[in-house]
């Protein structure tokens, strides 16, 4: 059973969220749009939404996308971000994955799922059994497992560094927000899709060149759930004035590359 709460995971990251949080590539987008024909009659739910980071990139490609998340602050981040795009067909849910099944009247039938960087917070199985009867024939999932700057396992000089401050500053054990921990699934998510009723699983990788500032790392590290603001707490000063020395000792340019990874698995009901 995890140690954290769903509701409290992401306390206090919205605001960097929607600001730090870097856009799907187009790439996957348009996999998204291809592989399961998504149109204007189309209905997309994003489960485990944030601030609706892609149910924003979507949302013109479809009728509907019904964003859900379990946390207020996200939502409320998200309906800022599409009224100041211009976007009108997004329905904001709170819940979680383990309300679909009570929930499903209010989600409704829908063409696509779509899971972004949010599988590994979730009972992966009974998600999937729940989500299952949601989708109409021939629809599917979508899961998006990695993106953004992933420094537990850093392949740059300046993620190694990322790495090594936030350890020395909070310790080995990963938090979840202020009341949790985490460790990542055993079970490969590849292993876990292949053993539901889904069928016809598909992995991608893009690949995307990115450069981060210094201001940008740091918005990045407080949308997550391990280094945020309130997870900092009284460190927080501390902690950004050390990780800017350490990274201004390393590039003095201030902007840091990286050909960053996006993985995706597509799957059919």
């Amino acid at each position: 059973m995890p140690s954290w709460e769903s509701d409290n995971i992401f306390a206090g990251t919205a605001w960097y969220y929607a600001r730090y949080r870097p856009e799907y590539p187009k790439q996957v987008i348009r996999l998204v749009r291809d592989k399961f024909n998504l149109n204007k009659k189309s209905r997309v739910l994003d489960m485990g939404c944030g601030t609706g980071l892609i149910a924003l990139q979507l949302a013109p490609l479809v009728a509907e996308v019904v964003a859900m998340d379990p946390l207020d602050e996200m939502l409320n981040e998200g309906r800022l971000l599409a009224t100041r795009k211009g976007i009108s067909n997004i329905t904001w849910l709170l819940g979680e994955s383990g309300n679909i099944a009570r929930m499903a009247l209010d989600i409704g039938e829908i063409d696509l799922t779509v899971i972004a960087q949010a599988f590994h917070w979730m009972d992966r199985e009974q998600t999937l059994f729940d989500l299952f009867p949601l989708l109409k024939p021939g629809g599917g999932l979508v899961i998006i497992a990695t993106d953004g700057p992933k420094t537990d396992s850093p392949d740059t000089d300046w993620k190694v560094i990322i790495n090594d401050t936030v350890r020395s500053w909070m310790g080995d054990v990963r938090k979840a927000g202020t009341k949790g921990t985490y460790v990542h699934p055993t079970k490969r998510f590849e292993t876990v899709l292949a053993e539901s009723q889904f069928h016809g699983l598909e992995s991608y990788e893009f690949k995307t060149k990115r450069t981060w500032t210094m201001d940008s790392i740091m918005g990045y590290l407080y949308s997550t759930s391990s280094t945020s603001i309130p997870v900092l707490g009284d460190k927080k000063e501390a902690f950004e004035a050390d990780l800017r020395t350490r990274l201004a000792a390393l590039e003095h340019s201030g902007l840091f590359k990286e050909d960053a990874i996006t993985e995706v698995m597509v799957i059919w009901k």
